[in-house]
């Protein structure tokens, strides 16, 4: 009986035409299974948990505008209310000797990422007063925190 020895060339071009020939059986023109629509559409992911005790009067926009102060490292007026679809100006006061800030995590539910919204200036030094426009366009929670203070931290519904 004769032995039939391969060169390593055609074991090669015999391996690579069975890879090729084992495409993708899937119809390209099928429709593809219905998902879930993503966080961004529906509303935020979920956020963390407020680094302080929500205060229990709860802060509206009077004329587009919120006052938050600062006193004592911590938010007063931590618990607030705004319209879906308005921008809100949040205008923080520091009446505290350190330096604060105010970022508000975005949809995504984390901090230090490109949706957050941040108070310019970034770090508002004793006595000082920085801004945020706020202006969310889904229902839900936000959460806000002190980059500085971890144990700073607040709520903003949007309804």
């Amino acid at each position: 009986m004769k032995r039939f020895l391969y060169p390593p060339a055609i074991l090669l071009a015999l391996s690579l035409s069975a890879i090729v020939g084992c495409g993708d059986d899937e119809d390209p023109n099928a429709t593809p299974p219905a998902t879930s629509p993503p966080a961004s559409l529906t509303g935020p992911q979920p956020q963390p948990t407020p680094a302080q005790p929500l205060d229990a009067s709860v802060v509206e926009p009077s004329d587009g505008v919120i006052e938050l102060s600062i006193s004592g490292t911590a938010f007063v007026g931590n618990n607030i209310a705004v319209p879906v679809g308005e921008p809100v100006t949040i205008r923080v006061t520091n009446e505290d000797t350190p330096t604060h800030s105010l970022r508000i995590a975005g949809v995504d539910g984390r901090y230090d990422t490109e949706d957050d919204a941040v108070t310019e200036p970034p770090s508002i030094g004793p006595q000082g007063v920085g801004e945020v426009t706020f202006a969310p366009s889904l229902p839900g929670s936000y959460t806000f925190r002190c980059d500085f203070h971890n144990t700073m931290g607040g709520q903003i519904t949007v309804e």
